[in-house]
C-alpha cells in the first residue's frame, strides 16, 4: 500500500520507525504536526510545513521548526488532531496518512481512532503505525493485498451492515456486532473488497 501526496498528519503519540513511513509514503504532499506531533516528525526525518494547535505540547513554540507555518488554535473544546484536520478541510486538503497517534497514553489513541472515525465522512483517513494500517469505512473499500495478510474489521456502531469479497470468512448483508466478531480475519483474493451498508467500521490490515 502506498500513500503518496496524501498529507502526512504527526501526533503527538509514538511513531513508527522511519522506514516504515518511507515505504508507505515516500513524497508528502506537506508534513502537518498536531501540536508536539512536530518533535516526532523531526525525530522521524521529517521537516514540518504546517504545525496546528494550542502549543502546549510544542517544546519552543517560538521555535518555527525551519520554514513551518504556525497556526494557534487555543481552544480547549476540541483536540490537537481533530484542529490539524479541522485546518486542512478549511484549506481544500482531504487525503490524510496520520501516524504517531499511539504508542503512549491509552485514552489519546482511543480517542484519536474515533476521531479518525468521525472524520471518514468529511475526508479519506488512514491511520499508520509500526505494525498496522487503520482504515475508518462508513462506505466501500477496495485494496490489493498480498494473499494471507490479517484484517480484522471492528464494528463502530451497533447497527453495522457488512458485505466483504476476499476473506477467508465472508460477511454476506450481515450484522457486524461490536466486539471480536470480525478479528483476525485473512484475504484469500489479491483484491479485497469490504461494503458497509450501514453504520461503520474501523479496518485494520496488518503489516502492509
Amino acid at each position: 500500500m502506498n500513500f503518496d501526496n496524501f498529507i502526512l498528519v504527526f501526533c503527538n503519540g509514538v511513531p513508527p520507525p522511519g522506514e516504515r513511513l518511507r515505504q508507505l509514503v515516500r513524497q508528502p504532499r506537506l508534513v502537518v504536526c498536531a501540536d508536539g506531533g512536530a518533535q516526532k516528525a523531526v525525530a522521524s526525518g521529517y521537516t514540518p510545513d504546517l504545525i496546528v494547535g494550542d502549543l502546549d505540547s510544542l517544546e519552543n513554540p517560538d521555535d518555527p521548526h525551519g520554514k513551518a507555518e504556525i497556526v494557534r488554535v487555543p481552544s480547549q473544546n476540541n483536540t490537537d488532531f481533530e484542529k490539524t484536520l479541522d485546518v486542512m478541510l478549511s484549506r481544500g486538503m482531504n487525503n490524510f496518512l496520520v501516524t504517531s497517534f499511539s504508542g503512549g497514553r491509552i485514552d489519546q489513541t482511543l480517542a484519536n481512532l474515533q476521531i479518525a472515525f468521525e472524520y471518514a465522512g468529511k475526508c479519506r483517513i488512514v491511520l499508520a503505525d509500526e505494525e498496522y494500517i487503520i482504515i475508518p469505512v462508513i462506505g466501500v473499500l477496495e485494496e490489493k493485498l498480498p494473499a494471507d495478510t490479517i484484517i480484522s474489521l471492528i464494528a463502530m456502531r451497533d447497527d453495522t451492515v457488512v458485505t466483504t469479497d476476499g476473506l477467508a470468512f465472508e460477511l454476506r448483508d450481515e450484522v457486524l456486532p461490536k466486539g471480536g466478531h470480525g478479528v483476525s480475519n485473512r484475504s484469500l483474493k489479491e483484491t479485497v473488497k469490504i461494503e458497509v451498508h450501514r453504520g461503520g467500521i474501523l479496518v485494520l490490515i496488518k503489516d502492509v
